[in-house]
């Protein structure tokens, strides 16, 4: 095998990382400070990619310089291509610095593209005796292809790369590689405006050169073509060589690469760590450390062995670590004790069994009571060491960890406090968690996990989960891990919030976050502690009903699909489909540009929306897919998520899991059951009541409408609300001019989707899409509605104003969203969006804010009320109970009470409360 050089297209690469992670809405990541990341951090992650797993020798990578000598020859040429988005243009010298810092050589040519200069070096590298892959997203070099070089081409994703040989790309364009210019001689190619010859299609080019090798000889025989092609291709002779000229790339440009620079045994990783340290790519470092082989930095500017001969031992850096106290004597855990009664704070973690605290068993806790210093208790490992028993631990730790004297402190606490209770061991006191406080300082952060703010914050290489227990099949679990070798881990885990906590109080207080934390999002925690233990009960024999029903449906959507086909297939099969659709039963693709790996048009979701009416089948898909999901989603997966030992359904809420505020539901996602249509309603039918009990869902009426009028002090929007209106037939009466009793159900429901359009900062374009109003209509509309609330449009205005002037938006309780790209140059499509959140961020948030406050005041309201309803579950503006049949009326109207007062507004909160057997037959309970 000869040595292979990797050659990496960098502009063609970016783009496509930089779609694959943003999906082209120009969803931003970017670092804390506001740097745009999604293009650095795609590429870089391709580049780790090939380092771990292709192993290259030889890597190199070509960039674009600005016009070539092809604009020249063409003014037009990529004139329909659309512009590089703003925020991508300013990551490109970005990765160059990467690409630089690796360091692998960069090549560029000023009046020549990446393509000609890969070319032309792939050719030197080949006559050299090298075999060569490129690395590219872009068709027009698969024009390289042959015996030596093989195209490594990215699919619609990243991950859907393949190789392209010579016969591959014969099997994928219909012509061979040295023919691709001629192909697009003929055909054109849009993307660079290419023009080829007009009315010459794919088919006819494909047909043309398999009976002639090449442009030349298609125009030298012209007299043999048939007279309706002939035509064309005189016609646009000139046009054709015009094109060729253009699509050849160019293997002779004056480029040379030393090939021992292109060497990857030696890496900067100093350079390289502290890169992605800037940028803030905690999982990069992660694959960055392990890559290298070791967890350590290396010293300044030295060089580093990338694919050694022998495998270089990962050696702890314990330089940094806590040391480590391991209980398991009684001796050791009177000296414990004793340290906890002096404590001014306790840190603490567990190790189990299982990442779903409701199913894990105890393996360890581990304490820190001071920088610098931990403690780890043993207790349920199965490797024959000494340990104590559970039950005397925790009965040592019982004073000082239920107690609320001690302020507790941790990482992802609501995970290990579920975990002590379950095990017996209630826990008081909770005070910080540094998950929620890197989230307080910035709700969109990536960076949420202890190791990775460990390395940001601290510059310390925390011990990862895999290094103990592994991976894949030959992990072991937490239990298996030897004393001495998890108690260094376990305790870092405790001792390291102790280290992060006054950082992290320093930045909350730049952020005016300190008051959400204490007062909002830590009394939270024991709230959705005690939600998740108690969970919600599921009747299995109504999942076992929906199932049959749906594979049967599915079964007879299978049979009408293949009744009008002609033929059965593979509905699950993309390829198969794709087929089917355009090519059997002849639909156009409504963007043919949409292709797959394999070059088949997509069959996505937006693809068959787009083709909805057009065709039987299509409709039956549609109805395939959804019935399909909704079964594999939810009634099939529920029940076998009932938990063994309570019976009942535990999902999770994650606080941090928005960056609204709004809490998120998971394993499983509760929140998300869909109710639009029938079926999906019906789900909800499934989740009961304990006997003698129902279900209590009490719902904020319209809270983020009025949250709007209150924060915009609209009087209009205000006196409709004080004098109980229906705020959209009101709406609709304000702007259609009429008497509030003559509004038309079709007049409200254009009101409606209007006032919830202004919520999302909907344009009167988005309206059309929501109404049935002409885009003349939904202007005039919009209009009308501004004239008729002045104070909502001066809201929404200066929304903007201030979020692109301050950086941020805040919620009424102080929450802030920041948007540091509206004071910098963007597209007008990321700008739009941003423009967008920014007006939802403070309703959307204050709404959060609004439910964790009632949350929070509703237990002791409860108890108070000597009331024993349970709360089981939040989804969006309500609150789902379980409560005595016989404690219904009493149980609701607290409830109602606590969520109507829990934040004052200059109009009433209103709710309404519902009950039932299950969630899903609910019926409403009366005035209270």
């Amino acid at each position: 095998m000869p040595p292979v050089l990797y050659l990496i297209d960098g502009h063609a690469l970016a783009y496509r990382a930089y779609f694959a992670l943003t999906g082209g809405s120009g969803e931003r990541l970017q670092t804390r400070s506001g740097e745009p990341t999604a293009g650095v951090l795609g590429f870089a992650s391709v580049l780790l990619r090939l380092l771990e797993q292709d192993k290259p020798e030889y890597l190199a990578v070509a960039f674009d310089t600005g016009k070539t000598f092809r604009d020249e020859l063409f003014p037009a040429y990529k004139a329909t291509r659309a512009k590089m988005p703003d925020d991508l243009r300013v990551q490109m010298e970005r990765i160059r610095q990467m690409v630089d810092l690796f360091p692998f050589p960069r090549l560029e040519v000023e009046g020549f593209e990446a393509d000609d200069v890969l070319g032309s070096v792939a050719r030197q590298a080949a006559e050299q005796g090298f075999g060569v892959r490129i690395i590219t997203g872009d068709r027009d070099l698969l024009q390289l292809a042959d015996e030596r070089t093989i195209i490594n081409l990215a699919g619609s994703k990243l991950s859907e790369a393949r190789d392209f040989t010579p016969e591959a790309v014969k099997a994928y364009l219909g012509v061979h590689p040295h023919q691709v210019v001629d192909y697009k001689a003929l055909v054109g190619d849009a993307s660079d405006n290419i023009p080829g010859v007009a009315g010459v299609g794919e088919k006819t080019a494909t047909a043309l050169l398999e009976t002639y090798p090449d442009l030349d000889s298609i125009y030298a025989n012209l007299d043999e073509i048939q007279p309706r092609v002939r035509t064309k291709l005189e016609a646009g002779r000139e046009s054709a060589y015009l094109s060729r000229d253009l699509a050849t790339i160019r293997t002779n440009v004056s480029v040379r690469l030393d090939m021992q620079m292109a060497r990857t045994d030696q890496l900067n990783y100093e350079g390289v760590r502290k890169l992605f340290q800037e940028l803030e790519f905690r999982n990069l470092l992660e694959r960055l450390n392990k890559l290298m082989g070791s967890a350590l930095p290396a010293a300044a500017g030295q060089q580093m062995a990338l694919f050694a001969a022998e495998p270089v031992i990962a050696i702890p850096d314990t330089a940094d670590l806590p040391s480590v106290h391991v209980v398991d004597s009684h001796a050791s855990l009177r000296e414990l004790t004793q340290a906890l009664e002096a404590a001014e704070v306790i840190s603490f973690d567990t190790e189990t069994t299982s990442t779903d605290p409701m199913r894990a068993d105890l393996v360890g806790i581990s304490l820190a009571v001071r920088p610098g210093e931990g403690y780890y208790i043993p207790v349920g490992h199965v490797t024959g060491e000494r340990q104590l028993p559970a039950a005397e631990v925790l009965e040592a730790l019982r004073p000082f960890m239920s107690d609320a004297r001690w302020p507790k402190v941790g990482h992802n606490l609501k995970y290990d406090v579920i975990v002590l209770a379950q095990s017996g061991l209630p826990t008081a006191g909770l005070a910080f968690d540094t998950m929620i406080a890197e989230w307080l300082v910035n709700p969109a952060s990536r960076n949420l996990g202890l190791k990775g703010m460990a390395e940001s914050y601290l510059n310390l290489h925390m011990t990862h989960i895999e290094d103990l227990i592994g991976k894949g099949k030959t992990q072991i679990g937490m239990e298996q891990v030897p004393v001495a070798q998890a108690a260094p881990y376990a305790a870092a885990d405790a001792e390291v919030p102790l280290r992060l906590r006054p950082l992290l109080e320093k930045e909350m207080e730049s952020r005016n976050a300190v008051g959400l934390m204490r007062d909002l999002e830590m009394p939270l925690i024991p709230v959705l502690v005690e939600m998740e233990r108690a969970g919600i009960a599921l009747n299995g024999a109504f999942f076992e009903r929906i199932s049959g029903e749906l594979t049967q449906r599915l079964g007879e959507i299978e049979q009408e699909v293949y009744k009008l086909v002609g033929r059965p297939f593979n509905l699950n099969s993309t390829q198969q489909l794709s087929d089917v659709l355009f090519k059997t039963l002849r639909l156009p693709p409504p963007d043919r540009r949409k292709t797959t790996a394999s070059g088949h048009f997509s069959t996505s979701a937006e693809v068959l929306e787009a083709l909805r009416g057009e065709h039987p089948v299509v409709d039956l898909i549609l109805e395939n897919r959804e019935l399909a999901k909704l079964k594999s989603t939810y009634v099939d997966a529920l029940p076998l998520q009932v938990n063994p030992r309570t019976g009942r359904v535990h999902t999770s809420f994650n606080q941090t899991g928005s960056v609204t505020g709004r809490l998120a539901s998971s394993d499983p996602n509760l929140q998300n059951i869909p109710t639009r249509t029938e079926l999906g309603r019906q789900v909800r039918s499934g989740f009961v009541a304990a006997p003698g009990h129902v279900l209590l869902s009490v719902d904020y009426s319209q809270i983020e409408l009025r949250l709007v009028a209150h924060m915009s002090g609209d009087e209009a929007m205000l006196a409709a609300f004080r004098a109980g209106q229906d705020i959209h037939a009101a709406t609709a009466a304000a702007v259609f001019g009429l008497p509030l009793e003559s509004v038309s159900k079709n007049q409200r429901r254009q009101a409606k989707a209007i006032n919830f359009g202004l919520i999302y900062g909907m344009s009167a374009f988005g309206l059309t899409r929501t109404t049935d109003l002409t885009l003349g209509e939904a202007e005039n509309f919009v209009k009308a509605y501004f004239e008729r609330f002045p104070g909502v449009k001066r809201y929404l205005d200066g929304i903007r104003v201030q979020a692109a002037r301050q950086g941020y938006v805040e919620t009424l309780l102080g929450r802030r969203r920041y948007f540091p790209n509206l004071s910098q140059p963007s597209s007008v499509n990321q700008r739009n969006r941003e423009e967008r959140e920014a007006i939802n961020a403070p309703i959307q948030g204050t709404a959060a804010d609004l439910m964790k406050l009632a949350m929070i005041q509703l237990p002791a309201a409860l108890e108070k009320a000597k009331l024993t309803a349970r709360l089981l579950l939040q989804v969006h503006d309500e609150l789902v109970l379980e409560c005595p049949r016989t404690a219904l009326e009493e149980t609701a109207r607290t409830v109602q009470r606590v969520m109507e007062e829990a934040y004052s507004l200059s109009i009433p909160l209103e709710t309404e409360a519902r009950w039932g057997e299950d969630w899903g037959s609910m019926q409403v309970l009366g005035s209270h």
